[in-house]
């Protein structure tokens, strides 16, 4: 594919996702359809309060049909710096924030479902973090995902991984943690 000859590009969506249809003609001349999902980068972030609790933030997600637990997470605005919008998601879905010396490390920027989207998650761990109160929620939809927030001691949170935990993002998220608290040690 990576020899494909762009025909055609469609946004059949705009928002609140963009979905795009791309007609694509290969080097022996077969043309193909191709549909992806394109999303403007995104952060996720790790919350560890200085008893070593992991903060999560469980939400009820339509297209499973159930609750997931999951990292607080969200999209970058327009200009806005990764860090940035890690502490911004950090306040909005959980209510905490940087304790007095506390450290947002970056772990590093992954793709997220490569096959189906261009998304790009820039993981943060964020240490010590304590609450600053309710959660804000966002102004568009968050106030209709029915949110609370969990908070359990962060080997719990590893051994929930694929038990109460499944969605590749938070797995990702809390090994890329685990890494880099045992690094410090």
């Amino acid at each position: 594919m990576k020899d494909a000859t762009l025909v055609s590009t469609d946004v059949l969506l705009e928002k609140p996702k963009k979905f795009v249809h791309e007609v694509l003609r290969m080097p022996d001349g077969q043309e193909i359809d191709w549909y992806y999902v394109h999303s403007t980068p995104s952060v996720m972030v790790v919350p560890v309060t200085a008893e070593g609790n992991v903060i999560l933030v469980k939400q009820y997600r339509h297209n499973l049909k159930r609750d997931t637990l999951e990292l607080p997470a969200g999209v970058t605005e327009e200009g806005e710096d990764p860090r940035d919008a890690a502490l911004r998601e950090l306040v909005e879905e959980t209510g905490h924030v940087m304790a007095e010396g506390g450290e947002i490390q970056p772990l590093g920027p992954y793709y997220s479902l490569p096959s189906e989207t261009n998304k790009y998650v820039h993981f943060y761990l964020a240490s010590p973090v304590v609450s600053a109160g309710a959660p804000q929620g966002d102004t568009e939809i968050e106030k209709y995902f029915d949110m609370s927030v969990v908070v359990m001691p962060f080997d719990e949170a590893i051994s929930a991984l694929g038990r109460t935990i499944h969605g590749l993002e938070t797995l990702g998220g809390l090994l890329l943690a685990q890494q880099a608290l045992e690094a410090r040690r």
